[in-house]
């Protein structure tokens, strides 16, 4: 669990990850200079271990500092642009063909 603990402004930072349905969990520790600690729920899902950690530690980074936490990757935001841009669009209202079948 500490092999990915970080040093960072007085504060211990341990990032984890962890493995369900949706893919890698991230979440993350955070104990102050004070010795108490904050822990922080699920950030987001992540499709390997890395970057959940990467996410997890960044984000722990900036709520130190006082900055907002950065935003989710937009990967599935750019599988879904290039549907769209190679003409496989999805059929709208509630009764439309279901092309997977």
């Amino acid at each position: 669990m500490d092999r990915h603990a970080v040093h960072y402004r007085r504060h211990v930072i341990i990032p984890l990850a962890s493995v369900g349905t949706r893919g890698y969990a991230a979440s993350v520790f955070v104990t102050g200079p004070n010795g108490r600690r904050k822990a922080f729920g699920i950030l987001g899902y992540f499709s390997s271990e890395e970057e959940a950690i990467e996410y997890a530690t960044s984000c722990a980074k900036a709520r130190i500092e006082g900055n907002r936490m950065p935003g989710l990757p937009r990967k599935l935001g750019a599988v879904r642009h290039w549907f769209l841009r190679h003409g496989m669009r999805r059929q709208q209202g509630l009764f439309a063909a279901n092309p997977w079948e």
